[in-house]
């Protein structure tokens, strides 16, 4: 899992917090009123796999729960058995099963199938160093020539040139048989109520927990992030509503509306987009509600929200129901299940209608903590990212 431990400065309250990293093009996220296409920084970067890329078994091995040596075998492999990728995990490749189920297999015991595929040049452009415009140009390319695919990084393509040298160049300026499954996001993430904060965090004013800095929208980055590394394009919004509706004198009532505004200006933009998550924080809900302990660890809980103001809401609740349930048999308990509401009992809506891809997540209450809702946050996306897969 990717889950990592850094300190986040100034806050005294939460001495050690999971805190996730994103980059357009290779510059960090900066707190503003800006969308971004989620691309992680790390020190050991993650490449993705091809859609179609295949593992061939060399040894007699067991298939795994998870990535790694820790987790319960769920079967197992032969030398000559092979089984479709679709994803990759430090050294484990998750794989899919005839069944339908999917597992995890150590990379030492495979051999990889890569199909043979090239970018075609459509610009002028630059070849770089590494994935990002911040990275040493090394060469130039024009219109019309042609290298072989290595690997995908984020927006980038890893390429090879003919004297064999690896090089990247930006996924804007070339085409590529690979079709949509590399190149356009499909998951819009944002935060209507985006300084949803917790107790050990923030002061309470009013009724609720807030705090500018850290708040749900960290959870719905971290989200982006994982959802990427599973090769699922996402961005994530990290637009501030509450300074919006402030700047405008206007009533906290109407985040729906200018998140509305947001998510339709992403599909516009964006045509390939078809889920769009609303992250929340739950109110002051007892711990032992919120809260649920797998393999030791605490998770925040998780519920869907789904609005019925609108006609075409069964089928936001259907993909509800399928993601409750596919959470509750990987992680026993994470999700609270899925709340139906009225307009009678609060928005109603809850910008719902724009998609049957639309949801709301509410994740823990204001007694968990950042750490626990990261936690969640990587398991929906596992979760997600596998549901996603089933469907191709």
């Amino acid at each position: 899992m990717y889950l990592r431990k850094i300190m986040l400065s100034g806050v005294a309250s939460a001495s050690l917090l999971f805190v996730a990293f994103s980059s357009t093009y290779g510059a960090p996220i900066e707190s503003s009123n800006q969308d971004v296409n989620i691309q992680s920084e790390q020190t050991e970067r993650k490449t993705s796999v091809f859609p179609d890329s295949v593992v061939n078994i060399v040894d007699v091995t067991n298939l795994r729960s998870g990535p790694g040596l820790e987790y319960e075998i769920v079967g197992k492999a032969m030398p000559g058995d092979t089984f479709p990728v679709i994803g990759l995990e430090g050294d484990w490749h998750q794989v899919s099963l005839s069944n339908g189920d999917t597992a995890y297999v150590a990379s030492w015991v495979v051999k990889i199938e890569n199909p043979i595929h090239f970018v075609n040049i459509v610009e002028n452009t630059n070849l770089r160093s590494g994935p990002g415009i911040e990275n040493k140009i090394v060469a130039k390319a024009k219109l019309g020539d042609s290298f072989q695919i290595l690997a995908t990084e984020g927006d980038w393509y890893q390429v090879s040139l003919a004297s064999g040298e690896i090089v990247y160049v930006a996924g804007w300026v070339v085409k590529t048989d690979l079709g949509d499954q590399i190149s356009k996001p499909k998951v819009y993430i944002y935060h209507t109520h985006n300084r949803e904060s917790w107790k050990n965090v923030a002061s309470k004013k009013g009724t609720s927990y807030d705090d500018p800095t850290v708040n749900i929208t960290m959870v719905g980055t971290y989200m982006g992030e994982v959802l990427q590394k599973r090769g699922i394009m996402s961005i994530v919004s990290k637009i501030d509503y509450t300074e919006k509706l402030k700047a405008q004198k206007l009533s906290y009532s109407l985040s729906y509306s200018e998140s509305r505004k947001s998510v339709k200006k992403a599909i516009e933009d964006q045509p390939s987009l078809s889920y769009f998550f609303d992250i929340h924080r739950d109110a002051d809900v007892p711990r032992k509600t919120t809260t649920v302990t797998i393999n030791g660890k605490a998770y925040a809980r998780i519920l869907f929200v789904i609005g019925t103001a609108h006609p075409n809401y069964a089928e936001n609740k259907k993909l509800a129901e399928a993601l409750n349930k596919r959470l509750n048999q990987k992680y026993p308990g994470l999700s609270r299940g899925v709340l139906s509401k009225s307009a009678h009992q609060g928005n109603g809506e809850y910008n719902q209608s724009i998609s049957p891809g639309s949801l709301l997540l509410e994740f823990g209450g204001v007694n968990n903590t950042l750490e626990e809702n990261l936690l969640a946050a990587e398991a929906f996306s596992d979760v997600f990212a596998e549901y996603y897969s089933s469907l191709k």
